[in-house]
């Protein structure tokens, strides 16, 4: 069962508090893959994808 907007936005929400309560603050980058996925344009998978891609040495 897909997620709606709302619960997508909501589990974003809570994502980066958490990360903020561990003092630490999301990435631009991170704010707009969280954009893409609660605006349904991306997967979480497609994201973790382009995350580990980003970040992995050629």
């Amino acid at each position: 069962m897909a997620l709606t907007k709302q619960q997508r936005r909501t589990g974003v929400a809570e994502s980066f508090a958490t990360l903020r309560l561990a003092g630490m603050q999301p990435t631009s980058a991170a704010e707009r893959d969280a954009d893409d996925y609660i605006e349904g344009r991306r997967t979480l998978d497609e994201i973790i994808t382009d995350v580990v891609a980003r970040h992995t040495r050629a």
